[in-house]
């Protein structure tokens, strides 16, 4: 069973490795590992641990290991030994990293490309637009109440899909009934290298696909600001506002929107949100846990300095501080014990620490897919999320 529930979170995350994506010398093997066999090669993953979680310079002592590894798939093992006790004569006296200094929030505007139809919903309008961020184009959805009150300014909901495979078709009648219908505006990206729908149909005669290549949770933050952005230039959009939910890859995407917004973003709603701690996956993958980054080995593939501002860069964690929004994350307890769990318990604990306000619900026998069907995990948290939009974001 613990198999299956892994296999279902590799499926639906974004975790893969994209066509192009390489591995770093030495990692060749470790994706199917489960186990460190050297002892001086554990002995240093183990004392990495805590550093590399509180975001210090452990770059020589990486770069240490690294060096092992590649000396370990050349069978120079006594080198490979050699480099990792090495290692461990690096994490004294440890610096802390600087801050990451994020860019301006892009600017964009929408360009209507097709109507379509919910058939279930006649009363919900449904575009699908494009807009661009730096010289990419991006694609996405765009669904608002058909008739709209004239001078009303509709609150602006964030839908972030999981995986990386396109906005899922089956979930649009879900946003329609329980944000459109109650007097919200949807707006959905596909987001970098992803097709627009996960079960893809022509637009104006051509399967859309977004420009560039996904990026895990870096350029698909600008996406998402990007969206936004075009958004409240419409008119029945309420400007400067906005609610987020998401669940999984697409949950990490906007929790680092949220972040990044400020007080903008009003509400969050995350159902199993990914790499919330980005240091904590990376590290997992290092002692050889469950292979929940897929293109990790790729995200090793540059220098180690900049494998650490990239973590940072992608951490929630490291963005608790400009949170402003009230949150609710769900997670399934069907899968207690792994890496979303313990960077959930790592994010709470950074919450509370910057006295945030936060609502964790551990929805019991949920997988991490649980909010796609409709069972009673979904129900339950469906519930909750209704409460929670009622009381901190209701429709104006």
């Amino acid at each position: 069973m613990r198999c299956l529930l892994l296999l279902s979170i590799f499926i639906l995350i974004c975790c893969y490795l994209p066509a192009g994506d390489s591995v770093r010398p030495g990692l060749e093997k470790l994706s199917w590992q489960y186990q460190i066999s050297d002892p001086s090669e554990k002995a240093l993953v183990l004392a990495l641990k805590e550093p590399l979680l509180a975001e210090l310079n452990v770059e020589e002592a990486l770069e240490a290991w690294f060096s092992g590894r590649l000396l370990d798939t050349q069978n120079k093992k006594a080198a490979a030994r050699e480099k990792w006790q090495e290692g461990l004569g690096k994490l004294d006296s440890l610096a802390a990293l600087p801050p990451f200094q994020y860019a301006a929030a892009p600017a964009a505007d929408f360009t209507v490309l097709s109507e379509l139809q919910l058939r279930s919903f006649p009363d919900v309008q449904f575009q699908v637009v494009s807009w661009q961020v730096a010289n990419l184009r991006q694609y996405g959805l765009l669904l608002s109440p058909g008739e709209k009150t004239p001078g009303r300014e509709y609150r602006l909901v964030l839908y972030g899909h999981g995986a990386a495979f396109g906005v899922p078709n089956s979930f649009l009648e879900w946003l329609a009934k329980h944000f459109v219908q109650k007097g919200y505006v949807v707006i959905a990206p596909a987001m970098r290298g992803e097709p627009l729908f996960q079960m893809q149909m022509p637009i104006n005669g051509k399967e859309l696909v977004s420009d560039g290549e996904i990026e895990n949770l870096d350029g698909e933050v600008d996406d998402c600001l990007a969206m936004l952005d075009a958004a409240w230039k419409l008119p029945y959009v309420k400007a400067g506002e906005f609610a987020m939910i998401g669940h999984s890859f697409g949950a990490g995407v906007g929790l680092l929107t949220v972040a990044r917004t400020g007080a903008a973003a009003k509400l969050a709603v995350s159902y199993d949100a990914w790499l919330v701690n980005p240091q904590r996956y990376y590290w997992d993958r290092m002692r050889r846990g469950a292979n929940n980054w897929l293109s990790w080995e790729d995200f090793c593939n540059q220098p180690v300095a900049n494998q650490l501002r990239g973590l940072q860069q992608r951490s929630l964690l490291h963005n608790v501080d400009k949170i402003q929004a009230r949150l609710l994350l769900f997670m399934g307890g069907g899968y207690d014990g792994s890496v979303f769990h313990q960077s959930h318990d790592d994010l709470t604990a950074k919450l509370r620490q910057a006295n945030k306000q936060f609502d964790y619900q551990i929805i019991p026998n949920g997988d991490h897919n649980f909010v796609l069907r409709d069972g009673p995990p979904a129900r339950q948290a469906l519930k909750i999320q209704e409460r929670f939009f009622a009381e901190y974001y209701p429709p104006q």
